[in-house]
């Protein structure tokens, strides 16, 4: 787990040095309807690691953990958050603080612990299985935001054409 936890928490100071002088003029911006603006996609990688946060630490406690699923709520959940409403600084700060925890919980799990499962639904994954998706789902998704960033460069959204982050 020592190298999962290394990887994120590079992943993570990479990104953040690399983007934390966007303007909220920017990361605010929605395309269209159905693409999540650059706030949105962080504020879903901050409800993955509150979801995961539980995960990692219950099943710690036991073997078998029955704990739903946010995945199939993600868009009522960025509805309700309103993550474009909120200053990209405290909405990053947040994302880099919680995920620099998960860091260290991922780097000091319970090896007798990694088997237990988690079951949501038809799903279930062991606590090692969880931890190492959680650092692929992470970064799938900061690919996503440097995909969606360039398109809003592109297009000139937020007053970014051209402009370097």
């Amino acid at each position: 787990m020592t190298s999962i936890a290394s990887e994120l928490k590079q992943a993570v100071e990479r990104f953040y040095s690399k983007h934390s002088s966007l303007p909220d003029s920017l990361t605010g911006v929605r395309l269209s309807e159905d693409r999540w603006s650059l706030k949105e996609i962080i504020g879903h990688l901050i409800d993955s690691a509150s979801n995961n946060h539980q995960r990692f630490l219950r099943l710690q406690l036991t073997d078998r953990l029955q704990f739903p699923d946010y995945r199939k709520d993600n868009e009522r959940w960025l509805r309700l958050e309103r993550h474009n409403e909120l200053a990209w600084s405290e909405l990053l700060a947040l994302w880099r603080s919680y995920n620099l925890l998960l860091a260290h919980i991922i780097r000091r799990l319970d090896p007798e612990s990694l088997g237990h499962v988690w079951v949501a639904e038809e799903r279930e994954a062991t606590l090692a299985e969880l931890a190492s998706g959680y650092l692929t789902h992470l970064q799938e998704h900061l690919e996503h935001f440097e995909r969606r960033l360039l398109e809003l460069r592109e297009q000139g959204a937020g007053g970014a054409k051209g402009s370097r982050a």
